[in-house]
């Protein structure tokens, strides 16, 4: 029963993680796009609009997707999917008015990066929050119906309509960054429209449920501090780049931030299945399962890591045609890839450590482990961006999830530990550290270092993955 078990959690992380990795693919799709057809100012600016996006998104779902996962059953899909999207249409109709209400009484004017921001562009940019928070509240439904062919499906249908509303509105019609804007918003009404399905089916406005929606309330809010910390150690350092900086050194910054992110997004494809996989596995040796599957993925993210750490220039001087991959003026990004990529192992390992909070209702110390981060990353790319530029933002980043790491361990050492394998792991570390380093010494041979390394590494992987009966397919 436990081998079937854990196949299962990693057939599902599969395809739930191939899907969440075809959507997020558009935004590493659409980097060509910006480096190339825009200046550092323009993409700068679609930058800090993603940064506006990732915070206010935060507002309008405030921990409701998790409030879907905790209280879902078969016998009450109906009842709680509407109480939830009725409650989330009237909470985000009443959070536009007061945004918009803030817009008009001019309290923009005490934030100069933000003074050119037109009404219009204020009301495209509600429009995409409302859709975007229905959608992401649809698609929780849909992995709780385990339906994940469905995700698919909307997965690619969003991200040819991305690609090709960009190439249309900034290649073809020149807009620069209300190009980007305007397609950002048609693909958010096209992504709602195609999953509206499973609302069709589940939707009865006569089961909606008061007492319900008052428990899964209680349960969100705690999420939303939590969340709002993580915009901020994830979006502050643009923010304050265009602040303490210029708007050209956000461009330089995102282009470079996003390759590095490829960490981030295997380590979000990994917790699609993992949050519900530990909400409601009741396994005895849970532990045991815990500490198998975080083993692994500790050495896949370092593997990652690396990997990255030392292609990263070939990947920026890749070229189709008279175009690089990355437009040569964004190449000075570069250089903060490998900090990035790190930061995001320790992402990943924070991610590791949460069954405990969740399973024995630790939930009030969320906030304060990503307060812990976001104080930090305000603090150090205060002081250090004046001087360092891009570096000093992105060690900041860094900094602040290893210090969360620090702190959820040892608050899991009171409440459950979870015990990783380190003599697998640092067999992977050890060799990750001596080719990184023969990159730096042998940058002529980055190609030959980087196969020798993956085939060894790989090699390494898929014999753990025997000894241990840990299933893909």
């Amino acid at each position: 029963m436990c081998l079937k078990n854990k196949n299962n959690f990693w057939n599902q992380t599969i395809i739930y993680g191939f899907g969440f990795v075809v959507l997020r693919t558009i935004s590493f799709l659409l980097l060509p796009l910006y480096t190339n057809l825009l200046t550092t100012k323009e993409a700068g600016w679609v930058f800090i609009l993603y940064t506006i996006l990732a915070f206010f998104n935060a507002l309008f779902s405030h921990g409701m997707d998790s409030s879907l996962l905790k209280f879902y059953n078969k016998k009450n899909q109906k009842e709680i999917l509407t109480t939830s999207l009725l409650y989330s249409l009237i909470y985000s109709f009443l959070l536009c008015l007061i945004l918009f209400s803030v817009y008009q009484y001019g309290i923009f004017k005490y934030f100069p990066i933000l003074q050119q921001i037109s009404s219009n562009i204020i009301l495209l940019i509600l429009f995409i929050l409302v859709a975007d928070m229905l959608s992401s509240r649809i698609i929780t439904l849909i992995r709780l119906l385990n339906n994940p062919y469905y995700y698919l499906f909307v997965s690619f249908i969003n991200i040819i309509t991305s690609i090709s509303l960009n190439i249309y509105f900034i290649y073809m019609l020149n807009l620069g960054f209300l190009g980007a804007l305007y397609s950002l918003a048609v693909v958010s009404l096209i992504q709602l429209i195609c999953l509206l399905p499973p609302v069709y089916n589940n939707f009865r406005i006569n089961l909606f449920n008061m007492v319900l929606l008052k428990q899964m309330v209680r349960f969100s809010v705690p999420f939303l501090p939590a969340t709002i910390f993580f915009i901020i150690i994830e979006m502050s350092d643009r923010w304050m780049l265009g602040w303490l900086g210029t708007i050209e050194s956000v461009g330089l910054y995102g282009a470079g931030y996003k390759i590095g992110s490829l960490i981030l997004l295997a380590v979000h494809s990994f917790n699609l299945n993992w949050q519900p996989y530990y909400l409601k596995t009741n396994l005895k040796n849970a532990q045991n399962q815990f500490s198998n599957i975080g083993t692994h993925l500790i050495i896949f993210l370092v593997f990652m890591c690396t990997a990255l750490s030392i292609v990263w220039p070939l990947i920026l001087k890749l070229n189709i045609g008279p175009y690089y991959i990355i437009g040569q003026e964004f190449w000075h990004g570069g250089a903060i890839i490998p900090i990035i990529a790190l930061s995001y192992v320790f992402y990943g390992v924070f991610v590791l450590q949460m069954p405990p909070i969740y399973r024995l209702n630790k939930q009030k110390w969320v906030p304060f482990f990503w307060g812990v981060g976001a104080i930090t990353n305000f603090c150090v790319n205060y002081l250090a961006i004046p001087s360092f530029g891009i570096h000093g933002a992105a060690y900041s980043t860094l900094l602040s999830y290893f210090l969360m790491v620090v702190c959820i361990i040892y608050k899991n050492y009171s409440w459950m530990i979870i015990k990783y394998h380190f003599f697998k792991i640092a067999i992977v570390l050890i060799v990750s550290i001596v080719f990184y380093s023969l990159s730096l010494i042998l940058s002529a041979y980055l190609l030959l270092i980087s196969i020798i390394y993956s085939l060894i590494c790989i090699s390494y992987f898929i014999v753990l993955l025997k000894n241990s009966n840990l299933k893909f397919i």
